[in-house]
């Protein structure tokens, strides 16, 4: 087993944080009452919505405002530039020219607006319960209407989240802390820096993605400020970062290297020597194709008809080849137990058919590094291991491959292990909510 060093202990620092909305008292469920709260909407639409409910028209009230929240969502990121998005997901295939409303599922939408402070935690996990209902009601595979009480779920989550409030933006504390990481050379004294250092992995990660795309596309005064705070922050907080964000930090000197960026080359290198960071610079492209076809396994699995489009995509990443590189290996076995586990409503059986084949090729070591190194910052795991069939189905599968003994493991993560193996489903949320808690604050 690998030995990690102990470091500072996280706190629950939040340097910013999103609004959690509008306050609608909890036992308001009446679509007339919550829509009166709705800010953003004209009477016009606010009727709309109401008059759909009251002929029990529930799929076109909650499809209408959802629609109406995700685009005000979608309008509000994009304020940063499509490429600084692109960069935030990781998806080369987003650049200045892209649009976004072809480039965001809701899902990433939902997800890149908590880290950019639009939205808080709570409502960050209430809008992707909404978007789980609306991806499953309005499939093509689902059997079944939306009902009014998921109707009103979506409803108010869209209502109290985003469109209470006339106007939302990307928390000022985001804007103007990402401001001075790209302007100013800080130092360790800095009370924003040391209340970073001892920050939640969720900060972490944002501020390493702010400071890899300045590096690799900034210029002048930006990138040598970015370079410099990089090469302060990172001795600090590298043991507290996750494995794929240590990836992200090798992949980007690889790529400023075969660019021909010797300025951003050599501070990252600089960076990495700190922390003996090269074994996390990949040695060739091939793991980029693994990770792009993972990311899109994940885009297609949270958005509309997943189902039924599963299937073709994981069939992509499978036919990439037997043996994953190590830099994309946590996010293709992400991507695969996603769809093998699939979500509440059941899963894409075809699609889950070829996962399983994918993860029973996984051998010990790498299922070992999964549960030592990875799955206590797989915030989509962890999420998804609240459901009791979705923790049957791991145990499961981790038995039928003969996957019943880690040892060794940190302690919380040996838990998690040891509850999913005995399928105690109650213990194995307790443990994965209290991991999927740490990653956020």
């Amino acid at each position: 087993m690998v030995i990690r060093k102990i470091g500072k202990k996280m706190s629950n620092i939040q340097i910013w944080q999103g609004p959690n909305g509008v306050n609608i008292p909890a036992n308001v469920n009446d679509t007339n009452a919550i829509v009166s709260y709705a800010n953003y909407l004209s009477e016009k639409q606010k009727n709309q919505i109401v008059a759909a409910f009251q002929i029990e028209a529930y799929d076109m009230a909650s499809e209408y405002a959802w629609k109406k929240a995700m685009v005000k969502l979608k309008e509000t990121i994009s304020t940063l530039g499509m490429k600084f998005i692109g960069e935030m997901l990781g998806r080369p295939d987003i650049d200045e020219f892209s649009t976004i409303d072809t480039a965001l599922t809701d899902y990433s939408t939902i997800q890149l607006a908590e880290q950019l402070g639009v939205i808080g935690n709570t409502a960050a996990l209430k809008l992707k319960q909404a978007n789980e209902l609306i991806t499953h009601y309005f499939s093509k595979d689902s059997e079944e209407e939306i009902d009014n009480i998921s109707a009103v779920q979506i409803i108010k989550s869209s209502v109290q989240y985003i469109l209470g409030e006339e106007d939302i933006s990307i928390a000022i504390e985001f804007s103007q802390f990402r401001e001075r990481l790209l302007n100013e050379t800080l130092s360790l004294k800095d009370p924003q820096v040391d209340q970073l250092i001892n920050s939640p992995l969720f900060y972490l990660r944002t501020v390493i993605s702010i400071l890899m795309s300045s590096i690799k596309s900034d210029k002048g005064a930006r990138l040598e400020h970015s370079l410099a705070n990089l090469n302060l922050l990172i001795i600090n907080i590298w043991e507290h970062l996750g494995e794929k964000d240590k990836w992200n930090i090798g992949t980007a000197y690889r790529d400023v290297t075969a660019a021909g960026n010797t300025i951003a080359a050599s501070g990252l290198k600089n960076a990495l020597l700190k922390v003996g960071g090269f074994d996390y610079v990949p040695e060739n492209l091939r793991s980029v194709t693994f990770k792009n076809a993972a990311k899109q396994v994940i885009e297609t699995h949270f958005a509309f008809n997943n189902f039924y489009n599963e299937p073709s995509v994981v069939r992509k990443l499978a036919n990439l080849g037997s043996t994953i590189p190590s830099p994309a290996l946590s996010e293709c076995i992400q991507a695969y137990l996603a769809v093998y586990l699939g979500n509440p409503y059941g899963v894409s059986t075809d699609a889950a058919e070829i996962a399983e084949q994918k993860l029973g090729e996984l051998t010990v070591e790498r299922w070992i590094y999964y549960f030592e190194k990875v799955i206590h910052d797989d915030d989509i795991i962890l999420r998804k291991l609240w459901g009791q069939n979705i923790v049957n189905r791991f145990a499961h599968l981790l038995e039928s491959n003969g996957i019943t003994e880690i040892l060794h493991l940190p302690k919380d993560n040996q838990k998690l292990f040891e509850s999913i193996l005995k399928r105690d489903s109650l213990r194995a949320k307790n443990i994965s909510g209290n991991l999927y808690n740490r990653i956020k604050k």
